[in-house]
C-alpha cells in the first residue's frame, strides 16, 4: 500500500532571472528579502534611486524561483505567477531532489486526512494543505505546463518504506474548454516496478499465478471493468489469490455512508475498506467466485465462514446479492437463510421488502442485503454497522455474536 506520493513537474530549460516578491508566506519572508535587496541594489547603482516603487514580478515556477535567487535552496512554500494566470498563488517547492526547482501539484500521505472524492471545480481550483495532502488544482495546472516544456515527476513509498519515483519528459494539460485533457506525458524513466505496459491483472488469483505471492495491495482490472485499474489488497493465504473487498478492524472509517459511497468504495486497502459495488459487480460477473469471510472477536479468537458461490447484480438490481452452499468453517451459516437474493440498501436507499421499517435506519445495523421483515435479522448477520455500538454481528457465531473485532470478506475464482 502507498502510504505517500509525491506529483511535481520541473521546467526543462534555463530561464532567465527574474526579482523575487516581497512578501509571501512568513516562514520565507526573510529569505525573499535577502533576494530583492540584491535587485535593488543593482537598480540603484545604474540607473534610479526611486526602487522603492518598483513593481515586484513573481517566478513563474519553481525553477525559475530557485534559479533566481542562490540563497533560496531549501524546500518551502513560495508565490509564483505562470504566464497569462491574473494572480499569483502559493506552490511548494521540493528542492532537495534532483536539483531542485520541482513545483509540488499533488500531494498524498498516510493519515493525511483530506479526501480527494471531490467535485470538477474542486479539482479546477484545487484544495488541501500545501505542507500537507493537496492538489493544485487543474486551472493553474493548466496555464503552468503550457508556459513551457515540463518533467513530470511522482514519488512513491510504500508502508514498507520502500521509494521508488517515475519519470517522463514531457507533461502538459489542456484547458477548461478541452476537459483538461493530458495532451502529454512524453516518455518514462525511474524505479517506479509499474508502468502504463504493465499487464493487467483481472483478480488476485490472475496476481498470485504470475507469481506474486506476498500479501499485499496491488492493481487489478477486471474484463469487464471500463474504468481505470484500481488497488485492491490481495490476502495470499488459504491457497492465495483472494480479493479482499470489505474489512473492519478498529472503527476508524465509518461505514454509515450513502449509496453512492458504497457504489464507489471508500477506506483504504490495507486498512478498512469497502471496495465498492460496481467494482464489485465487475470483479465477481468475470467469473465463477467463491467467498470467505473471516472474524476476530474481541477474545482474540478467529472464525471463519466459506461459501461455494457468490456474485452481486448490478446497480439496476439494486447490487443484489447471490450466495450459495455454505461449505466450511467454524463460524456458521448466517448469510443464505435471510440474505440471498436480497438488494442492497443503505441509509439514503431502502431497498428492503419490509413495509412498516426501514432496516438501515430503524435498526441500526448498517448498509447490507436486507428483505422483508428485518425485525427478525438477529438471527442472521450484518456486517457494515456501528462498530462502536455493537452492531457488526454474525448470529451464528460460537461465541458473543455482536462482539466482534475484525471482519475481512474476499473472493477467490473456484
Amino acid at each position: 500500500m502507498l502510504i505517500h506520493t509525491d506529483v511535481k513537474v520541473n521546467n526543462c530549460h534555463i530561464l532567465n532571472s527574474h526579482a523575487m516578491p516581497l512578501v509571501l508566506q512568513f516562514s520565507v519572508v526573510w529569505l525573499v528579502f535577502l533576494c530583492r535587496i540584491a535587485s535593488i541594489v543593482s537598480s540603484q547603482n545604474s540607473e534610479s534611486s526611486f526602487f522603492f516603487y518598483q513593481q515586484p514580478e513573481y517566478p513563474r515556477d519553481c525553477k525559475e524561483a530557485r534559479e533566481s535567487c542562490s540563497t533560496q535552496s531549501s524546500s518551502g512554500v513560495i508565490l509564483i505567477k505562470p504566464v497569462g494566470f491574473p494572480t499569483p498563488f502559493e506552490v511548494f517547492c521540493d528542492n532537495e531532489i534532483d536539483s531542485g526547482g520541482w513545483t509540488v501539484i499533488q500531494r498524498r500521505q498516510d493519515g493525511g486526512g483530506i479526501t480527494f472524492q471531490r467535485n470538477w471545480i474542486e479539482y479546477k481550483d484545487g484544495f488541501g494543505f500545501l505542507s500537507q495532502e493537496f492538489f493544485l488544482g487543474n486551472e493553474k495546472l493548466s496555464f503552468l505546463t503550457n508556459q513551457d516544456t515540463y518533467q513530470l515527476r511522482i514519488d512513491f513509498t510504500y508502508a514498507s518504506g520502500v521509494s521508488y519515483y517515475a519519470l517522463y519528459n514531457f507533461f502538459r494539460i489542456s484547458d477548461e474548454f478541452s476537459s483538461f485533457a493530458l495532451t502529454s506525458v512524453g516518455q518514462y524513466s525511474g524505479t517506479a516496478t509499474f508502468t502504463t505496459n504493465q499487464p493487467d491483472y483481472i483478480d488476485c488469483l490472475d496476481v498470485y499465478q504470475a507469481g506474486k505471492t506476498d500479501s499485499g495491495v496491488y492493481i487489478i482490472k477486471p474484463t469487464t471493468w471500463d474504468g481505470p485499474p484500481f488497488e485492491v489488497y490481495c490476502n495470499m493465504t488459504d491457497g492465495g489469490g483472494w480479493t479482499v473487498f470489505q474489512r473492519r478492524v478498529n472503527g476508524s472509517v465509518s461505514f454509515d455512508v450513502d449509496w453512492d459511497d458504497y457504489k464507489d468504495g471508500f477506506g483504504s486497502p490495507d486498512h478498512e475498506l469497502w471496495l465498492g459495488n460496481e467494482k464489485m459487480f465487475s470483479l465477481t460477473t468475470q467469473r465463477r467466485y467463491q467467498l470467505r469471510i473471516d472474524f476476530v472477536n474481541f477474545y482474540g479468537e478467529p472464525y471463519f465462514a466459506k461459501y461455494e458461490f457468490f456474485r452481486i447484480a448490478n446497480e439496476t438490481y439494486n447490487y443484489r446479492l447471490n450466495v450459495k452452499n455454505y461449505t466450511e468453517g467454524d463460524a456458521g451459516d448466517s448469510l443464505t437463510s435471510y440474505h440471498d437474493n436480497e438488494d442492497f440498501s443503505t441509509r439514503d436507499q431502502d431497498n428492503d421488502d419490509y413495509s412498516f421499517y426501514d432496516c438501515v435506519n430503524d435498526y441500526g445495523y448498517g448498509a447490507w442485503w436486507y428483505g422483508s421483515d428485518c425485525y427478525y435479522y438477529y438471527y442472521d448477520s450484518a456486517l457494515n454497522g456501528d462498530y462502536d455500538d455493537g452492531y457488526i454481528y454474525w448470529y451464528t457465531l460460537p461465541r458473543d455474536n455482536y462482539n466482534i473485532k475484525y471482519t475481512e470478506m474476499k473472493v477467490r475464482p473456484v
